[in-house]
């Protein structure tokens, strides 16, 4: 299966479709990178995967994004072994088995860009498997990435066998300028589910994280994407609702200061009757920063009594802060429940001054309520794991105390 960001047409009717511009790079990777990595990740079926990805790879330049501004992409000197922490029970990419290898082969898609999609499949200097065994009770997984001068090419497998449940907690931080680029692809069986709960730290250079999921029928895949700050963020998630009563739940998360780009998109696309998608976004603004919001809702013909919902709420603290917003919503079938809404706002004087009456200063009671945005996320993320939620509480509070010591 290859799932497209857009399906520009319907019936006979077939739209142009817009070629992003690419910049060749002089320093861009090649066979001799190849061979360094293969070194470390030895397994033959990934030895023929990444060889046969490469063959695309090396024709296309990297992408010139307007709204992101970025100009063409300048990879850091490679680094064939990522040191990556992991749980005990989450596998090596190096020992995917068949099951994974086909998920890798048969599930493809754009990404943010195809030619960052196929750096980290062809490049990867890290990755893990995740594979659940039938009827299995719900267990925890968890990654950590510390980036420091190195750049970091993740590849990613999930497998969520029948009537079997997962947590995953991907926790990623930056501690000096690197580049993280990861593709993850994850196939969830009948009656399975899993919960993805991913924290991107990142203060500098560039991220993009692409990932696609295939639900299958009464399938449960819910995702919180949470990004803090990174010079360009681009998180790009795509979902396959293509069974019976399968159901996924995005929480976007995200806070930009001085100026930061979060550039998202976010897809579900319903092939299948009684199929369910929500996508709720929440998100700060300082400085200069910027914000662009992609949220597609794809409803093709046969998705009977799907019900699609997209929203996203925004708190802009600053003038030259900007959010764009492009909620999406498309249908090609009669009986559907589905609406999408935006949202941009600043802090409503009424409830700063319900706080002052009950002890806040002007800046704490800006920051308790700027904070609020988060506490959904941070709460869940505490019952899982609370080292995590601490500190992404800690990055999310520094932010704030930059923001309001200088207010």
């Amino acid at each position: 299966m290859y799932e497209k960001a857009l399906v520009l047409n319907h019936n006979d009717f077939l739209a142009t479709e817009w070629k992003v511009p690419e910049i060749k790079s002089d320093n861009d990777y090649g066979i001799i990178e190849i061979e360094e990595a293969e070194k470390f990740y030895t397994s033959n079926e990934l030895k023929s995967f990444r060889r046969k990805r490469f063959e695309e790879y090396k024709t296309l330049g990297f992408p010139k994004w307007k709204r992101s501004k970025l100009e063409g992409f300048n990879p850091l000197p490679y680094v064939a072994k990522f040191n990556s922490l992991m749980s005990d029970n989450l596998k090596s990419i190096n020992d995917i088995d068949n099951k994974g290898i086909e998920i890798l082969n048969n599930m493809d898609f754009d990404g943010s860009h195809r030619k960052f999609l196929l750096m980290s499949d062809v490049f990867f200097n890290t990755g893990f498997y995740l594979k659940t065994n039938k009827n299995q009770n719900n267990e925890v997984y968890w990654i950590k990435e510390v980036i420091d001068k190195s750049p970091l090419y993740g590849l990613e497998v999930i497998y969520i066998d029948e009537n079997s449940e997962a947590t995953l907690i991907r926790f990623i931080e930056s501690k000096g300028k690197g580049t993280k680029i990861k593709t993850l692809r994850g196939k969830l069986e009948e009656n399975s589910k899993l919960t993805v709960i991913n924290i991107n730290l990142f203060d500098n250079d560039i991220s993009t994280d692409n990932m696609f999921f295939d639900v299958g029928k009464n399938a449960q895949l819910t995702v919180y994407d949470i990004n803090i700050g990174g010079k360009v963020t681009a998180p790009h998630i795509v979902t396959r609702l293509a069974n019976e009563n399968g159901k996924v739940d995005i929480y976007p998360y995200y806070l930009t200061q001085d100026n930061e780009i979060i550039d998202m998109f976010y897809l579900l696309r319903y092939y299948a009757p009684e199929t369910i998608g929500h996508i709720v976004g929440r998100g700060v603004l300082m400085d200069s920063s910027r914000v662009i919001f992609r949220g597609n809702l794809d409803i093709k013909k046969g998705a009977k009594n799907a019900e699609a919902e997209e929203q996203d709420f925004n708190l802009v603290l600053s003038e030259k802060a900007k959010v764009m917003a492009f909620p999406s919503l498309y249908v090609d079938e009669n009986e559907v429940n589905a609406g999408h809404a935006a949202s941009v706002g600043t802090i409503e004087e009424d409830k700063l001054y319900y706080m002052m009456t009950r002890g806040y200063s002007k800046n704490a009671a800006k920051k308790e309520i700027a904070f609020g945005n988060f506490e959904p996320a941070i709460e869940v993320i505490e019952e899982i794991n609370s080292k995590y939620a601490g500190a992404l509480r800690d990055v999310i509070e520094r932010r704030f105390d930059k923001e309001f010591s200088n207010s």
